[in-house]
C-alpha cells in the first residue's frame, strides 16, 4: 500500500470515533455541554485507593397497587414515560384474559387510574384498560411504549409502541407495532406486517431511542442457540438482541448483545433506555432471573398464596449500561435491587425493574420495581436514589484520587455532583499533555470541596475559567477524602 493511502486510512479512522488510534496516539474525548457518570471505565485511566461503587436504592413505598379484577395477580412488563405534561404508566394486566392497563401522574409519586370507558372488562366500562387483544396477537402480554420527541414526526406517531410473542406453531405471531397521538387510543401502525418472528420475544421487548447514535432500537427477547422453528432450545439461556431503525419501518436483523468477559445469566427483560441527564448513556436494569433457584418451602409459598407457576425461581433486578451498539457494559455484577425482607418478593418472578428512571424531587430519582408478583397482592413499589446516584466514586476516609482519560473541555464551567462527609473533601485538579499540572489548575489552586450538591460549581484561585483551556488537551484528576463523586459535566454559563 502506497505511503498516501495509508495516511488516509489513519486520517479516516481517527474521525470515526475517540477510541481509535491516530499516529500512535488516542484521540482526546470531548466533553462538551454534557454530564458523564461513573458507570463504566470509558472516561477513567487510573483509579488510586478509591473505588466505583453500586448505589443502593431506598424503596419510597407503593407507587400503585394492582387490586382491580381486571388486574389480576400477574400484572407487570411495566413501561413509564413523561411526555413533557404528565407521566404516563403502561402495564399488563390479567383476568379472564390479557389487557394492556393504564395510569398517570403530574408528579411520579402520586398515581391515578382513569376511568376511560373504552372497553368492557369484567362487566365495567369504568376501567382504565387501553387495549384489548381480539386478534390473539400477544400485544397486550408485554406491551412497551415510547414517546417520541424528535423534530417532524406526525402528530397521530407521537406515542409509538410494540408488543406481541413468537411461536414455534404459530409462524405467524411476532412483534407488532402501535401509533397513537394521545397515548391512550391506539392503531396499529401496519395491518399486515409483524417483525422478528424466529426469536421467542417472550418478555417485555424496550422500545426506545438512542440519541447517540440518533435511531430507533428494539432490545428484545431471544435465547443462546435458538433457531427458526426452535425459539426455546435446551439448555439455552435468556438473553437480549437488538435491532435498530431510522424511520421506524424497515429494521437491521437483530444482534446478540454482547456483555464482555462476564458470566452469562438469565436476563429477562432489559428495561433500557438513555437516561434523562446523559443521554449518550443508555441504563439498563435487567430482571436476572434463576430457573432452578428455590428459597422458600412449599408451605411458606402456599400460606403467601403464591401461584404455583411461580414456586420455581427466583430472580432480582441488576444494572447494566451501553453507550451504543451491540455491547452492555456490566461493570457490576452484584444486586442492584433485592427481593428483601417481604417473604412474597421471593417468587419466580418478582423484582421485575419497569422501564423508565424519572426525575421526582429535588436531588431525587425514581424507579419502580413490580414485587409480590403471582400473588393477590401485587404491587409497584416506587425506589428513590440520588440525581446520577446509580453509582459514584467512593473514597473512605484516606484520600484517593481517579485520573481520567485526556479530554478536550469545550465550555467554561464545570459541575460536579459530590457528597463528603464533615471531614471529607473533593477536590478537582487539571493534569497537562507533559503529565504536571496546568498552573492555575493544581492542588494549591483547586477549593476543597465539603459538602452536599447535585450540580455544584468547580472553581479554581484567580476565578479561573475552563475557557482558558478550550482547545487544551487535559486529564481532570479528582482527589477525594471520605466521600462519593457521582458526575461531572461541563457547560456553558455566562460570566
Amino acid at each position: 500500500m502506497k505511503k498516501t493511502s495509508i495516511i488516509i486510512v489513519l486520517i479516516i479512522l481517527s474521525v470515526i470515533g475517540n477510541n481509535f488510534l491516530c499516529f500512535g496516539q488516542k484521540l482526546p474525548i470531548i466533553i462538551q455541554d454534557k454530564r458523564e457518570l461513573f458507570i463504566d471505565d470509558f472516561l477513567i485511566e487510573k483509579l488510586n485507593n478509591l473505588d466505583m461503587r453500586l448505589g443502593t436504592p431506598v424503596s419510597a413505598g407503593v407507587a400503585l397497587k394492582f387490586n382491580e379484577p381486571w388486574e389480576g395477580k400477574f400484572c407487570t412488563y411495566i413501561s413509564i414515560i413523561n411526555d413533557g405534561n404528565i407521566y404516563r404508566m403502561y402495564y399488563r394486566g390479567s383476568s379472564k384474559f390479557e389487557v394492556t392497563c393504564y395510569a398517570e401522574s403530574t408528579d411520579g409519586i402520586n398515581w391515578v387510574k382513569p376511568k376511560l370507558r373504552l372497553y368492557e372488562v369484567d362487566g365495567t366500562l369504568d376501567n382504565n384498560v387501553i387495549m384489548i387483544d381480539t386478534k390473539k396477537k400477544r400485544i397486550t402480554h408485554n406491551m412497551s411504549v415510547l414517546y417520541d420527541s424528535g423534530e417532524g414526526i406526525p402528530a397521530g406517531e407521537r406515542f409509538k409502541a410494540v408488543g406481541g410473542a413468537s411461536d414455534e406453531k404459530k409462524p405467524y405471531l411476532g412483534l407488532y407495532r402501535y401509533i397513537s397521538a394521545d397515548g391512550i387510543h391506539w392503531n396499529q401502525y401496519n395491518d399486515t406486517t409483524s417483525l422478528f418472528h424466529d426469536y421467542a420475544l417472550d418478555s417485555q421487548n424496550v422500545l426506545t431511542w438512542v440519541p447517540a447514535e440518533k435511531c430507533y432500537a428494539i432490545y428484545l427477547r431471544g435465547w443462546t442457540g435458538a433457531k427458526p422453528g426452535e425459539l426455546y432450545p435446551a439448555g439455552g439461556v435468556r438473553t437480549i438482541f437488538r435491532s435498530v431503525s431510522k424511520d421506524f419501518v424497515n429494521w437491521s436483523k437483530p444482534e446478540m448483545m454482547q456483555f464482555g468477559d462476564t458470566p452469562l445469566e438469565h436476563l429477562y427483560t432489559n428495561a433500557t433506555h438513555p437516561y434523562f441527564r446523559a443521554q449518550q448513556i443508555m441504563i439498563s436494569m435487567p430482571f436476572r432471573f434463576s430457573p432452578k433457584a428455590r428459597v422458600l418451602t412449599d408451605v411458606e409459598l402456599t400460606e403467601n398464596g403464591t401461584d404455583s407457576s411461580q414456586w420455581n425461581g427466583v430472580a432480582d433486578g441488576v444494572f447494566m449500561t451501553s453507550r451504543g451498539g451491540n455491547v452492555y457494559n456490566r461493570k457490576f455484577l452484584e444486586s442492584f435491587i433485592r427481593p428483601g425482607l417481604e417473604q412474597k418478593n421471593w417468587g419466580a418472578r418478582s423484582n421485575i425493574p419497569s422501564l423508565g428512571v424519572i426525575p421526582t424531587g429535588a436531588g431525587e430519582m425514581s424507579l419502580f420495581v413490580t414485587r409480590a408478583y403471582g400473588t393477590k397482592d401485587v404491587f409497584l413499589e416506587r425506589m428513590k436514589l440520588r440525581t446520577d446516584g446509580f453509582t459514584s466514586l467512593h473514597a473512605g476516609f484516606t484520600e484517593g484520587y481517579a485520573l481520567t482519560k485526556p479530554l478536550l473541555l469545550r465550555d467554561n464551567t464545570l459541575l460536579i455532583n459530590y457528597s463528603t462527609a464533615s471531614k471529607g473533601y473533593v477536590k478537582v485538579i487539571l493534569i497537562g499533555e507533559d503529565g504536571k499540572e496546568i498552573p492555575g489548575f493544581g492542588e494549591s489552586d483547586a477549593k476543597v470541596i465539603t459538602g452536599d450538591k447535585i450540580d455544584g460549581k468547580v472553581i479554581w484561585a484567580n476565578n479561573k475559567s475552563l475557557k482558558d483551556l478550550s482547545n487544551t488537551k487535559v486529564r481532570i484528576k479528582f482527589v477525594i477524602k471520605d466521600a462519593d463523586l457521582y458526575s461531572f459535566g461541563v457547560f456553558t454559563y455566562k460570566d
